[in-house]
């Protein structure tokens, strides 16, 4: 069913998982040909939007993986990125070394993603690789793109597979464009 706040399904579910099989085998290929520390790779995701895909995605990756989180603010609320990003919650693991690749949910003005990239290389990592499932160009603020990506779209505010509206409608089994006409007499 679709919720009230869609004004339309850009990509089902299935879409999502046919995509993330495809994404998974570019990365095993990627991950092969590479000196990777352990044989492991350090798969790093960005908190909160990136827990559907990431799960998605390391379902069908066949490299061995270490997993760890963050949780960066740069949107605080609202549908535009500052441009001040900022570390809430860090990783545990030590980069010293390590291939990372970096999961999101979605790459807008990409600022999040240039300022974690450039930080983990400073703190030693060897390799470090962007996969996003939603790619959005048209914000693009910082010079990063995506190493892998699942979907290009166009500047809409997306909702749903992680996407979300102040934490909201993240659990949607698609996305979806949000009816932001709606957004400002919506009661939860």
């Amino acid at each position: 069913m679709q919720h009230p706040l869609v004004k339309k399904i850009l990509h089902t579910r299935e879409e999502i998982s046919l995509r993330s099989q495809a994404m998974a085998l570019d990365v095993d290929a990627y991950y092969k040909q590479q000196k990777v520390q352990d044989n492991t790779v350090l798969v790093v995701g960005i908190l909160k939007g990136c827990v559907p895909f990431m799960s998605e995605l390391l379902n069908h990756v066949k490299s061995e993986c270490e997993i760890d989180y963050m949780v960066m603010s740069s949107y605080k609320g609202g549908v535009k990125a500052n441009a001040n990003p900022e570390i809430v919650l860090d990783i545990s693991t030590n980069l010293k070394g390590r291939h990372v690749l970096l999961v999101e949910d979605i790459i807008d003005s990409g600022l999040t993603l240039d300022f974690v990239k450039k930080d983990f290389y400073h703190r030693g990592a060897a390799d470090v690789k962007i996969i996003t499932m939603i790619d959005k160009p048209a914000n693009r603020q910082a010079k990063i793109t995506a190493d892998w990506f699942g979907f290009e779209v166009e500047d809409e505010f997306l909702i749903g597979f992680g996407l979300d509206y102040e934490e909201r409608l993240r659990n949607l089994p698609y996305v979806a464009i949000c009816d932001t006409s709606k957004l400002k007499t919506w009661k939860w």
